[in-house]
């Protein structure tokens, strides 16, 4: 066979065949690779070739080009590569040419294994596959990219009552309770920009509407996202019923989670109220610290201050709104955290909390009139229980040396 006749039968192999200097530069190509890569040969001609693979393949491929050299044939790699038509998994031996006068490069022989693994996924013991995934104690969910469901197993059924067919297509959001969808939105974001396979999913707490839309049961939604996945294409989601954990987690919130003066929640409890929100960019944390209570305290006693304590307490109490959550910091100091659709709600607010506090209280010593001052703090997205309330007390502290006792800031 001459040199022409084995041109030509290269040019016609299945198989993308690239050849490429030491460093990645790509040197030739045949047709295959042109097909595969939805680019012509003189397109490609002079690129890199990492530059069309995973980010999180890259490193990967640096060494094994550094390894090949000492090599006459390298170790098959399976490679996620990018192409007009979207992300390939690919195949990917090299033969160590570099020393060859002809050729002076690495030919590297490419298998698109994108079909194939689909096919394996849709037809390998497909009936058992599905049957596990469709009885198993989760709801297992396929999401578009934009968070619209592709497919779900058979739990959404036995679980919230739900059909199949008629929640393929519709976003997830839409079985979210309104009140959960803002944390649901951020935890989506916030899987779109994990890189695959770099860290654990990404977890969130929400409540799922039945298929009566009256009553809800509380999930915990584990995000994976394989987006950039050829055989998958989107975010894998699990769903678990937490309902039973919730139930244990009140009944502990009620041991050693109360004030013991005021009955209110105290700060672990609070702290713990604030894990399950500050995805919520809407949460406002509320710091009052009452003006003029240590000389009253002094004054009349421990135990005025203590009743004046508790008087308050239940005053704030009342001022919320249901959803509300009203604990008592330590000492002289209350925290609320409240979710408010906006500045104007959130000063609503924090005013009426201000008049409960400075409303007359009748004591056994006579009627007390105490101001407070207030910080207040949305979360940012690193926040910890433990930040957001230092914020907000910055806050409170800026108010309080201004002088106004019913002044208020937000804490930037």
């Amino acid at each position: 066979m001459d040199r022409d006749s084995l041109a030509d039968v290269i040019e016609s192999l299945p198989d993308s065949v690239v050849v490429i200097d030491q460093i990645g530069g790509v040197l030739w190509t045949n047709d295959a690779a042109e097909r595969l890569f939805g680019r012509t040969a003189a397109e490609l001609v002079g690129t890199n070739a990492l530059d069309v693979l995973h980010a999180e393949d890259k490193e990967l491929a640096r060494v094994a080009l550094t390894s090949i050299r000492g090599k006459a044939v390298g170790t098959p790699l399976e490679l996620r590569v990018r192409t007009e038509a979207g992300w390939k998994l690919v195949e990917v031996i090299a033969s160590n040419l570099l020393g060859h006068s002809a050729v002076g490069g690495l030919v590297l022989s490419i298998r698109d294994l994108t079909e194939r693994r689909r096919w394996e996924v849709a037809n390998n013991e497909v009936g058992r596959f599905r049957s596990l995934v469709h009885n198993a104690a989760s709801i297992i969910m396929l999401l578009e990219p934009t968070g619209e469901i592709e497919s779900v197993s058979a739990a959404i059924t036995r679980m919230l009552g739900h059909d199949q067919e008629l929640v393929e297509g519709r976003l997830l959001a839409d079985f979210v309770i309104e009140r959960d969808r803002p944390a649901f939105s951020s935890a989506l974001a916030r899987a779109l920009d994990t890189a695959q396979w770099s860290a654990g999913p990404t977890t969130v707490e929400v409540e799922l509407l039945r298929s009566d839309g009256t009553m809800s049961v509380p999930f915990e939604l584990s995000i994976v996202n394989l987006v950039d996945d050829p055989t998958v294409c989107g975010l894998v989601v699990s769903g678990h019923d937490i309902s039973q954990l919730r139930a244990t987690q009140a009944a502990l919130d009620g041991i050693g989670s109360r004030d013991p003066l005021t009955d209110l929640p105290n700060r672990a409890a609070l702290c713990r109220r604030l894990e399950r929100c500050l995805d919520d960019p809407k949460t406002a944390v509320i710091f009052l610290d009452l003006d003029g209570f240590k000389p009253i305290n002094d004054r009349f006693g421990q135990e005025v201050g203590d009743d004046l304590l508790r008087r308050l307490g239940d005053r704030l109490q009342q001022s919320v709104r249901r959803a509300d959550f009203v604990a008592r910091y330590g000492g002289d100091e209350f925290v609320v955290v409240a979710r408010t659709d906006n500045d104007r709600d959130l000063e609503k607010l924090s005013q009426r909390l201000v008049r409960a506090i400075e409303h007359p209280t009748e004591l056994s010593i006579g009627s007390i009139r105490l101001s407070a001052s207030v910080g207040l703090a949305h979360p940012y997205p690193q926040d910890t229980p433990e930040t957001i309330l230092a914020r907000a007390d910055t806050a409170m502290y800026t108010a309080k040396i201004h002088g106004d006792g019913l002044s208020h800031v937000l804490a930037n």
